[in-house]
């Protein structure tokens, strides 16, 4: 079973009485377990992609199920419940709680959840985030490293079995995104989730096993990273050619 997939997703805006057509009939599918990335230039539909695949806006036609399950015909109220309990989000603003500990924004989706993340559970994410040094430090005295490093664990503290990741090192300089990609490939690894990383850079998306190419609301390829930058860069410039 995929966790994750995407078949035939279109979708428009209407922008100053025209419509704009964003996303025509992307399908994709991410294993479970498995590490992918989504590359394309500003304007291909990455980021509505993203917002389509966590359920937070229905596509005009085609569909998404996360492990197995279809998101249409759910209520906006179980749509929240399985996007809070299945899915992990990684945004580019890490969105954290400056007044919080790192300890205590990890553990604030289960919070919401109405119960208690397990001691064990927030142990481990601090040791593979490597923040357990960090664990009682208020968000707003961390760096932004160990901020998005915060992000990436309170993404995993209800075991999901996908994580969506927007653009997540946009903010961070060169040693701090190499630092988050070798972050989040230690996580897949020990904690088993998919992961779908959305990026423009190709030393990012290297990290990843498999990238698909968006070009104008359509995925127009993918390629085998090998971990290579070098030869992600090369197909992606291809794919855009």
């Amino acid at each position: 079973m995929n966790a994750l997939q995407a078949t035939s997703l279109v979708k428009s805006f209407r922008v100053e009485g025209r419509m704009i057509d964003v996303l025509r009939g992307v399908s994709l599918a991410v294993p479970q377990g498995a590490f992918h990335a989504v590359m394309g230039p500003s304007g291909s539909g990455k980021s509505t992609l993203l917002n389509l695949l966590a359920g937070l806006l229905p596509p005009d036609s085609g569909e998404v199920a996360l492990a197995g399950r279809p998101l249409a015909g759910l209520s906006d109220r179980a749509r929240t419940l399985l996007r809070r309990r299945a899915v992990g989000i990684v945004f580019q603003d890490c969105n954290l709680i400056p007044t919080l500990t790192v300890a205590q924004n990890i553990a604030l989706p289960a919070l919401l959840d109405g119960r208690d993340l397990p001691p064990d559970r927030l142990d481990t994410l601090l040791r593979l985030v490597n923040l357990t040094h960090r664990r009682d430090q208020p968000a707003d005295r961390l760096s932004g490293g160990e901020a998005q490093r915060t992000a990436i664990a309170r993404a995993f503290a209800m075991e999901p079995g996908v994580i969506l990741a927007d653009e997540p090192t946009g903010n961070l300089d060169s040693p701090a995104a190499a630092d988050f990609c070798a972050t989040l490939t230690r996580l897949n690894r020990a904690l088993g989730a998919a992961i779908l990383l959305i990026s423009h850079d190709p030393q990012v998306a290297a990290a990843a096993d498999v990238v698909h190419f968006l070009r104008d609301g359509r995925v127009v390829g993918a390629f085998e990273t090998r971990h290579d930058p070098a030869a992600v860069s090369a197909a992606y410039l291809r794919a855009m050619a």
